[in-house]
């Protein structure tokens, strides 16, 4: 069924801004159940293919279950007059799709990606198994499998981080793409690259109708890419970068580019996503590489809202700081530790670990009748930091 918003919209409640931001033509698309097992195995961003009559009629993406019999009313009772609605099996469990497109798609032929039978049929709300879909052979993902048979839709590709050359050539390559007006898919998938090599697993999204990289941990993030031959973005399109954000159903919205304009740089604080220019997402895989930087940390600054400028880079110079001098400390009390004579059991003994290790108003004296009473002034010059050293060469 196909209703315009403001039809449903004293329906929507607080789900009334993600309808408008992703809606197609203010229309919302919905198809019903009455039975729920099937249906609650359903989730967002799933692919969902309409039968009719021997051959696949549309495609679309879910945006959002909803179990809500007030709504189900609404839409197939009050506004349908084919008399099908059924007060003992009302059809109360909704699927709301995104991104519908007209195809045409024998059933043979989807049946023999999949693996049925080539008589099955659909019979009502089906659910294609996961052991099904990780069969499909050849494909990358299932997306692209379906894409391929319907010629429709995004085609996700994962980005490992393993590459036949340094990260000096992935810079070189990043930088000569982002300016280049006719390499953006190219740029596109340097960019999931360059995630992966941070390590934030990503999925290059092809496709001029979605987002085009997609991260989904340790945060999810959707990321678009802008590659410009004047090396620099003079203005984003926030509305259609929220709008692939929630489609996703992601946290946070990432723009990369070869640079920005100022008056991008003025406005960055007003909006909720973050922008980065790709010298300084270099900047980030060469500390990645030099310093094993977890992707908790690097993302943590790449999802505050605003420019990606050098106040980010100290930041994070400043924690990569705090890591060395940390491990330092530690190896200075591990070797101090080799040195010790004996076990270490009482005050006395941690005085002279120190003593070895470095000199220190805090060391504790003999009179300390308790060890667990001065140890942590012992080493309270230590940085309260994780410690991590660099990475093995």
């Amino acid at each position: 069924m196909i209703r315009a918003i403001t039809h449903v919209e004293p329906y929507l409640n607080d789900d009334l801004e993600l309808f408008q931001t992703t809606s197609d033509n203010n229309l919302v698309h919905v198809w019903s159940t009455s039975v729920d097992g099937t249906w609650r195995n359903v989730e967002r961003n799933d692919i969902a293919l309409v039968y009719h009559d021997g051959a696949f009629v549309a495609r679309g993406q879910v945006l959002q279950l909803r179990h809500d019999p007030d709504l189900a009313e609404y839409l197939w009772r009050e506004n349908v007059e084919h008399g099908r609605w059924n007060e003992e099996s009302p059809w109360e469990y909704m699927t709301f799709l995104t991104d519908v497109e007209e195809v045409d798609v024998d059933i043979e032929e989807f049946n023999g990606l999949v693996g049925y039978d080539g008589t099955d049929r659909p019979r009502g709300f089906t659910r294609v198994t996961d052991k099904r879909l990780n069969q499909l052979s050849g494909e990358e993902s299932v997306e692209t499998g379906i894409a391929d048979l319907t010629d429709a839709g995004e085609r996700i590709h994962p980005v490992d981080d393993e590459d036949d050359g340094p990260t000096p050539d992935l810079a070189d390559q990043l930088r000569a793409a982002s300016t280049d007006g006719n390499a953006h898919e190219e740029f596109e998938k340097l960019v999931a690259k360059a995630f992966s090599r941070l390590g934030c697993p990503a999925d290059w999204i092809e496709g001029g109708g979605d987002t085009d990289v997609e991260i989904r941990s340790p945060e999810h993030v959707v990321v678009e890419v802008k590659a410009r031959g004047n090396g620099r973005v003079s203005s984003i399109e926030v509305t259609n970068v929220d709008k692939h954000r929630r489609q996703r159903g992601a946290d946070h919205a990432i723009v990369v580019a070869p640079g920005v304009a100022p008056k991008v740089i003025d406005n960055a604080e007003t909006t909720e996503l973050m922008t980065i220019a790709v010298d300084d997402l270099v900047e980030l895989l060469d500390r990645r590489d030099e310093y094993a930087v977890p992707p908790e940390e690097m993302l943590a600054l790449l999802t505050r809202s605003g420019v990606f400028q050098d106040d980010r880079l100290d930041l994070l110079d400043e924690y990569i700081q705090d890591r060395i001098d940390a491990g330092e400390t530690l190896l200075a009390v591990i070797r101090a530790l080799e040195r010790a004579d004996g076990a270490v059991e009482t005050t006395e003994d941690v005085r002279w670990i120190v003593v070895g290790m470095e000199d220190s108003n805090d060391i504790p004296t003999h009179h300390s009748p308790d060890l667990n009473e001065d140890l942590p002034r012992a080493v309270d010059h230590a940085p309260r930091h994780r410690l991590c050293g660099r990475p093995a060469r």
